[in-house]
């Protein structure tokens, strides 16, 4: 038996997974995602931690599997700095527990080696996701699993008991696309559109953090007001009429002059063209030769509802990761689940089984 806290802290989401496993089984499955700026109050971290463990204030842990990516917010000085203030923190409220560290390498590690070589824990969520998948069961095809979140897209060739990627580090990896810095709240509109389309004529947007993607979801009501849970680019409203008064501004003008129907088009363009920015590096990375003709596309993440279009488009059947990986659930987030679960195998020596699943 097994009680395992799974920790995936970002810059700006702390996401968690209470797992219970018995004799290779997940019998108990509990996510909470926490949004927190750690870029603004790294000490901040504390208190969403404290959070948790408050939740949990009755269950004896057996260890705290942590990964994260907020090493890299300009509240640090360095990655290293970043890694070791985290991990520091963790520790802090967590002293009670053991502490295991997820790393670049796929394997976990103590705090101790960490601190000797911090950079190793340096954003290594991506692989625990990608780790689990792999070795689950009921993969007998080569996939490729895409994470689109509030910020950034993971796109990562698996097969059987193999995660096809090249780079490592956040560096390598956008060299080699398998990061691509374009997310579902967070981005900014300049960052995906260069010229948008008014009454027919191109105009250029201004580069300008005037809007961000969660103003072109919303005002298309794909996501809720609840869903849109990052600050706003002008501090204002987070329904139809602030989105599009933001979206406005990209070309410089304001709804009444804009009018209803150029916005609407404006946010279907902005839509297609951020799609088509992870469909052109899926086709990339499906061009290497190191990587097998994939089958499925395996979605996860904020995003999620965007990666079945880009999935129709390619011709891949979208199948979201809960439905392939044993014990998850649609609630949980994957990389938390993920590392709690390889910690949980790793702590009890068994093998990872759960519940049937099929594709």
């Amino acid at each position: 038996m097994a009680h395992v806290l799974g920790l995936d802290i970002g810059g700006a989401n702390t996401k968690s997974c209470y797992l219970k496993m018995n004799k290779g089984i997940i019998q108990a499955a509990k996510g909470r995602s926490v949004y927190h700026e750690i870029w603004r109050n790294p000490e901040g971290l504390r208190d969403v931690l404290n959070g948790l463990k408050t939740v949990l204030k009755k269950t004896n842990l057996d260890g705290v599997a942590l990964t994260m990516t907020a090493e890299l917010c300009d509240g640090f000085e360095s990655k290293s700095q970043g890694v070791l203030y985290i991990l520091g923190i963790v520790e802090d409220v967590f002293k009670d527990v053991p502490v295991y560290v997820w790393t670049t390498e796929g394997n976990f590690v103590l705090p101790e080696e960490i601190k000797n070589d911090p950079l190793q824990a340096a954003a290594a969520n991506w692989l625990a996701s990608a780790s689990a998948l792999a070795h689950c069961s009921i993969i007998e095809n080569p996939s490729i699993l895409v994470d689109m979140g509030s910020t950034t897209t993971d796109i990562l060739p698996v097969s059987p008991g193999k995660v096809h990627v090249k780079g490592k580090t956040d560096i390598e990896r956008l060299q080699s696309g398998e990061l691509l810095y374009t997310g579902v709240l967070r981005t900014a509109i300049n960052a995906i559109l260069k010229e948008a389309y008014i009454d027919g004529v191109s105009c250029q947007v201004a580069n300008e953090y005037f809007a961000i993607s969660a103003d072109v979801y919303r005002y298309l009501e794909l996501i809720t007001d609840r869903d849109y849970d990052v600050p706003t680019p002008d501090g204002g409203e987070k329904g139809l009429e602030g989105c599009a008064k933001r979206l406005a501004r990209v070309v410089a003008s304001e709804p009444l002059e804009l009018g209803a129907k150029n916005i609407f088009f404006m946010a279907k363009l902005i839509q297609e063209k951020q799609g088509e920015q992870i469909v052109n590096n899926i086709l990339r990375l499906s061009s290497r030769k190191d990587i097998p003709q994939p089958s499925y596309l395996i979605t996860t993440g904020q995003g999620s509802f965007i990666l079945d279009e880009v999935a129709r488009r390619l011709g891949y059947k979208a199948i979201p990761w809960w439905r392939v990986i044993q014990g998850a659930k649609p609630h949980l987030a994957m990389a938390s689940f993920a590392v709690s679960a390889l910690l949980a195998k790793e702590l009890t020596g068994r093998i990872w089984t759960g519940d049937e699943k099929t594709i």
